[in-house]
């Protein structure tokens, strides 16, 4: 028999651990295949370290404003208990309702999937052959993990923290050998790339669609809250792991650019699709670089998988302690003191998305909109509780207050008007998502009708 009391949960995780949680969960097949459409986008080797450089800051603003909630208010759930604090439990049901059924599934789809292409070509099996072998591959992925974060949060976080170093070691090499090239240690080997037709078009439309790919690259800055009662002194180790985990990625993410650029022109970096890396590492050593970017790419994408299901499972947890339709999702294992139930319907909906959809990607692109409506909310949440509630105590705060939540905010709508802009259609089915969860919500509201008072387990 399971229990739903959040004191269940052990308290293991030390700063090493969360700031690995989030540097983990960043760290993931962005940095690898999204680099080439952000070069195809921009002129020139500067706007390209501008707008890598612009979005880490960004994701800074973002991430010093989840560090003060994070600190003042240190529950599971994370953005889901910010939210409904400051706005009520209506806009955190929402938030819940995309992220735990809809943006989650596809964020951990994504790298299911991807793990699943880089391990097929690590053993030679292609998808053209059988394309349900990378299908298999991948399902088999959701499973190993899930079962890995049944069996305790210290096991998910072990797992978590060895990965994270491999993979930051991983772009860490590629860095070096640039470096290497860069200055005439390695000469330049033959390989195979067409380079990309100059980018045409406004130069700031281009480099705000450029932005998009480079801020879903940094996403995963407000994992580590999701799992707060987990983390010992979360008032301090919260927003260390954020920060920290953030700024790690942030400056790998700027200098493994830089070493791209310094082994491929940036038309060849545009041209290079997916195979960034691989064509960079080929030309300063050789064809051998191939098997072995591939066994990081696949050791990267596990572990940022790794990360969104650890976390992935006290959304649903967090929301079920005030929401009766979530109410099944809070309760832990008395063995493992982990959320098991969460995490088993977070992999059965993760699965369903890779077998109904294949590519995941296309359900994440849905929920785009969404993603900037409630991190822009998270910065006003800021605002909101300073003012509501002056004499809480907050062992972090925002530095810059109130204009870098502001800043923050303005981005958050200017990356959704970009959202709407560039893809209009996966924006109006963001909005039919959330307009079903409205009515889920309505639904809720008259079946258990003190449901919405009050504002949860709050302390």
């Amino acid at each position: 028999m399971e229990q739903a009391d959040s004191t269940e949960f052990r308290r293991v995780l030390g700063p090493w651990s969360a700031g690995a949680l989030i540097a983990g969960s960043i760290i993931g097949t962005g940095i690898f295949i999204f680099v080439s459409g952000v070069a195809g986008r921009l002129p020139s080797r500067p706007a390209i370290i501008v707008a890598w450089t612009l979005g880490a800051m960004v994701a800074s603003c973002g991430a010093l404003c989840l560090a003060e909630l994070a600190a003042a208010y240190p529950q599971t759930g994370g953005i889901y208990v910010f939210l409904r604090r400051s706005y009520g439990p209506a806009v955190a049901f929402m938030y819940s309702w995309a992220k735990f059924l809809i943006m989650r599934p596809g964020s951990l789809g994504i790298m299911a999937v991807a793990f699943a292409g880089f391990c097929a070509a690590f053993i030679g099996v292609g998808s053209v052959a059988n394309p349900w072998v990378e299908r298999a591959i991948a399902i088999g992925s959701v499973l190993v993990l899930t079962g890995i974060n049944v069996v305790g949060v210290r096991t998910g976080a072990v797992v978590q923290n060895v990965l994270t170093a491999v993979k930051i070691l991983c772009l860490m090499a590629i860095i070096v050998v640039a470096g290497a090239f860069a200055v005439g240690v390695l000469s330049a080997h033959p390989v195979e790339v067409e380079p990309a037709e100059p980018p045409t078009g406004s130069f700031v439309v281009l480099f705000g669609a450029a932005l998009i790919a480079i801020m879903w690259t940094f996403g995963g800055w407000d994992e580590s809250p999701f799992v707060a009662e987990e983390v010992r002194n979360p008032e301090r180790n919260l927003p260390l792991s954020i920060l920290g985990g953030l700024w790690i990625a942030a400056l790998l993410f700027v200098l493994v650019n830089a070493a791209y650029l310094a082994i491929l022109s940036p038309a060849e970096m545009a041209g290079s699709g997916i195979r960034t890396a691989p064509l960079a590492m080929e030309r300063a050593v050789g064809g051998g670089a191939n098997k072995a970017l591939t066994l990081a790419l696949m050791i990267s994408t596990f572990g940022a998988a790794n990360g969104l299901a650890l976390t992935g499972g006290r959304i649903a947890y967090a929301t079920g302690r005030d929401q009766p339709l979530f109410r099944w999702f809070a309760s832990t294992s008395p063995r493992t003191k982990t959320p098991i139930r969460s995490l088993s319907f977070q992999a059965v909906l993760t699965i369903a998305a890779i077998l109904v959809f294949g590519n995941p990607l296309k359900l994440l692109f849905y929920t785009g909109l969404a993603y900037w409506l409630f991190a822009g909310l998270s910065a006003g949440a800021v605002v909101i509780l300073r003012g509501r509630e002056p004499d809480r105590k907050r062992p972090f705060r925002v530095w810059g207050y109130p204009v870098l939540p502001a800043l923050f905010i303005v981005a958050c709508g200017v990356m959704g008007v970009s959202v709407i802009v560039t893809d209009r259609p996966n924006a109006i089915v963001t909005v039919c998502i959330l307009a079903v969860g409205a009515v889920a919500y309505f639904i809720q509201s008259r079946v258990w009708p003190a449901a919405g008072g009050g504002s949860g387990r709050e302390r």
